[in-house]
């Protein structure tokens, strides 16, 4: 909202001069900015992110300003509320469209302020500014053109405070050496089973180099390479890693992973014997044509319930017959839904009747009534 409203301001600051018959100027010697910092952050490979921040006049419809490199890349101009701002470079000269902006952030990255000769790199700048300069970590200067403001040092960064001058820093890098990989703890689990059960081979595979790699684990059973995976580990990683191996045939099983192995064996399904099934078959048939009997024995008949009371209704003999379907027994919701054309109070009214007459008994269960067909 403050950009906004400076912004405005200044815009109707401007028709009202122009209204008058003034044109605004600017002198030469007005810049309109200030530099709050300068700061250089150094790469392994070369790169250099150059952070600039300024300090404008909001009146000045642009700002000009030398850049440390005329060969410039991912260049980034936004103002205190983070809005981006149009700019355009020619050389290494710099405008930026700042209108209404009281700060103003400037970052680009260059390949031009270094060089790499017989494994020196050397830092060569053209510095109009203070600025903070930051080595790659773990660097080492071995020559300076001239002594800087400051040289500090902190997790292995060296940092140099730098006043304007023509700059020159060599400084080399420690050999950073591959990725070197360690398979170890090699476990088989379990190490018996069943024919078609499976098993889990687990190993813990760590980057003991010092860059990022990747390896390819094999997993070799009996000679045969079963299942491959590559792995990408940071320098110093490490990680847990399983293979899932199913075997059909019973027998010993040698597991090589790199230079670790082990086994395990497969041993086949118990088999019931033929005579058992025969006895189980023959129990299950037993057991099964009882309950039937006993079922049978035991149901109430409808008919001959029907038949020994003549005084019955239609509803009554269907209701009872129903009954019987659902194996003599049923909860008063289930005959509803089997009449649904029978008021409620009606059917409440069948029950009560049915179990006067001694034919039916009811029974509370939980939240329901069940229904069921006496034994005579």
């Amino acid at each position: 909202m403050k950009r906004s409203t400076n912004l405005t301001m200044c815009l109707f600051g401007v028709i009202f001069l122009l209204m008058l018959g003034i044109t605004p100027t600017i002198s030469a010697g007005e810049i309109g900015y200030q530099i709050e910092s300068v700061e250089l952050t150094v790469y392994r490979d070369g790169l250099v992110h150059v952070s600039q921040v300024l300090f404008v006049n909001e009146t000045f419809p642009s700002i000009s300003l030398e850049l440390l490199s005329s060969l410039v890349e991912n260049v980034v101009v936004d103002d205190e509320n983070q809005t981006v701002l149009d700019y355009d470079v020619v050389g290494s000269n710099m405008t930026i469209f700042s209108l209404g902006a009281s700060r103003v952030l400037l970052e680009y990255d260059t390949v031009e302020l270094t060089e790499k000769e017989s494994g020196v790199w050397t830092l060569l700048v053209q510095n109009p500014y203070n600025l903070t300069v930051y080595l790659p970590e773990e660097s080492a200067i071995v020559y300076l053109n001239e002594m800087p403001t400051s040289i500090d040092t902190e997790d292995g960064t060296i940092t140099l405070s730098l006043y304007p001058d023509e700059w020159e820093i060599s400084y080399v890098l420690p050999i950073i050496g591959p990725a070197l990989f360690r398979v170890s703890d090699l476990t088989v689990n379990p190490a018996e089973v069943e024919v078609g059960n499976e098993v889990t081979v687990s190993l813990v595979l760590t980057n003991i180099g010092e860059e990022e790699g990747s390896y390819t684990l094999a997993l070799k059973v009996n000679q045969v390479v079963e299942d491959t995976k590559t792995i990408t580990l940071d320098a110093g990683a490490s990680t847990a890693v399983q293979f899932k191996v199913t075997k059909e045939e019973a027998g010993t099983y040698d597991v090589e992973i790199g230079e670790l192995s082990g086994g395990f064996n497969v041993k086949e399904a118990p088999l019931i014997p033929i005579f058992a099934i025969y006895l189980i078959v023959t129990v299950a048939v037993v057991i099964i044509g009882s309950l039937l009997v006993l079922r049978w024995i035991k149901a109430p008949s409808a008919e001959k319930i029907i038949k020994e009371h003549i005084s019955l209704r239609q509803e009554d003999k269907e209701v009872i017959r129903f009954l019987e379907d659902s194996g003599g027994k049923a909860f008063e919701s289930e005959i509803r839904d089997r009449y649904p054309d029978m008021p409620r109070t009606s059917l409440w009214r069948l029950v009560k009747r049915l179990e006067r007459m001694e034919i039916v008994s009811v029974k509370r269960i939980g939240l329901q009534n069940q229904i069921k067909l006496k034994n005579k």
